[in-house]
């Protein structure tokens, strides 16, 4: 019987191995293309709703800030949107005309036909074609709930809705401020 020697055994195992590692390969390289590398890489989809990236980082920063104010204690902040953010992208529009014309015995016949198209404008990057954003809309905010440990007092109250409305614009009407449960 003839047994492989040791350099034979390595080569078989290489070539065993190398499909698998490949497939893991392309599958990584297509999850990167798919969902992107950067915030909530991880995470997938992160939350329901309009501009959810954009939502999570505001309420983080307000909660982080608000935490800060004297007397405020713990503070979570939700935001609601009326409308979702909008990015308006350039736009590219050829227009194809066509003129046939035909003669068949004693009558001849004319047709025309236009056709306009619209396609976005894009750049070159190092991950392939962008669009070009002409205009970049944030979310409408509807309204805006703060839940604080110190919201019974009420200067820190007022505070606390003033500092929101001065970051988000949004009127004090549109502004609750809550006292914390104790418990949670």
């Amino acid at each position: 019987m003839n047994w492989p020697c040791g350099k034979e055994l390595l080569e078989r195992w290489k070539r065993k191995r190398a499909i698998p590692v490949a497939l893991y390969g392309a599958l990584l390289l297509l999850a990167v293309l798919l969902y992107g590398i950067g915030d909530g890489w991880f995470q997938g989809a992160s939350r329901d709703g309009p501009a959810s990236s954009g939502a999570e980082s505001l309420e983080t920063r307000l909660e982080g800030i608000l935490t800060e104010m004297r007397g405020a204690g713990r503070v979570r902040v939700l935001i609601t949107y009326e409308t979702a953010g909008e990015r308006v992208a350039a736009t590219v529009s050829t227009l194809d005309e066509s003129v046939s014309e035909s003669t068949g015995g004693a009558s001849a016949t004319r047709s025309e036909q236009s056709r306009q198209m619209h396609q976005p404008a894009t750049v070159t990057t190092e991950g392939g074609q962008s669009p070009i954003i002409l205009v970049e809309r944030e979310p409408q905010i509807r309204g805006v709930i703060v839940v604080a440990e110190g919201a019974a007092d009420p200067t820190v109250r007022l505070s606390l809705q003033r500092a929101v409305q001065a970051v988000t614009g949004v009127p004090l009407s549109s502004i609750e401020v809550f006292e914390m449960d104790y418990l949670t």
